[in-house]
């Protein structure tokens, strides 16, 4: 059965309730409930990651989607009794399309069929995008081969220096005898000896001290390569971050523009604590507070290029699991 654009709009309800982690209640049919699963080491090598399924239950659980369809409808304008009218009429003839027999099609979504819910590829992909391939891990106790090579260098690096250093000093010359005579005073002989001890390391003789010169200009040649380097080397290119981090404040989001979501939460106030949960870990991240709806969604990356909110969900998803993106209209 080919989608209409009456499908395709109640299916886009339904997928952003369900992504952002919610439940939603079709009258007459039951609910569709996102639930997150833990990951699950299959063998001693391979662990499933989480992952996030829908499932479905004939107890009434979430938002209602006649309701859903109400708020659509009334973002759009429409007085609230009418749309409420106008929801119930667009949920029957919705309902008489997509159900046929004891199959449900959620358009965009997923097949509901005996009370078992199958996911499009699609859906799924934007559910979990870390997918469900099974992620190699090391066994615990097992000694990476990498760490050992990188000591061996650093024990090998250091003999190397001590024995440059043994080999390439200059032997120390004795001090000069020096005769006090009988006047001389208990602070001239101090400052004499003092004198003569620094005599040998103020005044070397170049010729003798040659190998110490040669080594003393090459580290200092080295430090100011170093400084130089360091000076023009450019500072890492810090990631794209959120327009506004305030819950008081929600931004409007950027059409076109993806944004990786951290969740969706139905009062300010909770998602400005998420916000500042993800703030106060080891490694600060800074998410900004949008509107999404009636809702308020928690980003703390934004691109223009979905890859890279792709890339960004991957490096903290031991952090942050089930986070996904959402691409502003």
């Amino acid at each position: 059965m080919s989608s209409n654009p009456l499908e395709e709009q109640v299916g886009r309800i339904v997928g952003n309730v369900l992504a952002a982690g919610g439940a939603i209640y079709l009258p007459e049919v039951g609910s569709l409930c996102a639930e997150r699963r833990k990951a699950r080491q299959l063998t001693r090598n391979t662990v499933r990651p989480p992952y996030r399924e829908v499932v479905f239950t004939s107890q009434q659980r979430g938002v209602s989607l006649v309701e859903e369809i109400a708020r659509v409808l009334e973002t759009s304008g429409m007085a609230a009794a009418e749309a409420a009218s106008t929801a119930r009429e667009v949920y029957a003839r919705w309902l008489g399309r997509a159900r046929e027999g004891d199959t449900l099609t959620v358009s965009g979504v997923g097949v509901l069929r005996f009370k078992q819910f199958t996911l499009d590829e699609a859906f799924d992909r934007r559910l979990n995008p870390q997918g469900h391939a099974p992620v190699k891990v090391r066994p615990a106790g097992r000694p990476d081969w990498v760490i050992w090579l990188g000591a061996v260098a650093i024990v090998a690096a250091a003999g190397i220096g001590i024995y440059s250093y043994l080999t390439t000093r200059p032997a120390q010359q004795p001090a000069p005898a020096v005769a006090l005579s009988q006047t001389t005073a208990p602070e001239s002989v101090a400052g004499s000896d003092s004198a003569t001890l620094a005599q040998p390391l103020q005044n070397a003789d170049v010729a003798a001290d040659g190998k110490m010169q040669a080594v003393s200009s090459t580290a200092e040649e080295t430090a100011s390569a170093q400084a130089s380097a360091a000076a023009v080397q450019p500072a890492p290119e810090s990631p794209a971050r959120p327009a506004a981090a305030s819950a008081d404040e929600p931004a409007k989001m950027t059409s076109k523009r993806s944004y990786v979501v951290l969740g969706v939460f139905s009062t300010p106030e909770n998602a400005a604590r998420a916000a500042r949960d993800a703030a106060s870990g080891d490694v600060a991240i800074t998410c900004g507070v949008y509107r999404f709806g009636a809702k308020y969604l928690v980003s703390p990356f934004e691109s223009d290029d979905p890859e890279a909110c792709t890339l960004f969900i991957r490096a903290h998803a031991g952090r942050f699991p089930g986070m996904w993106t959402y691409t502003a209209r």
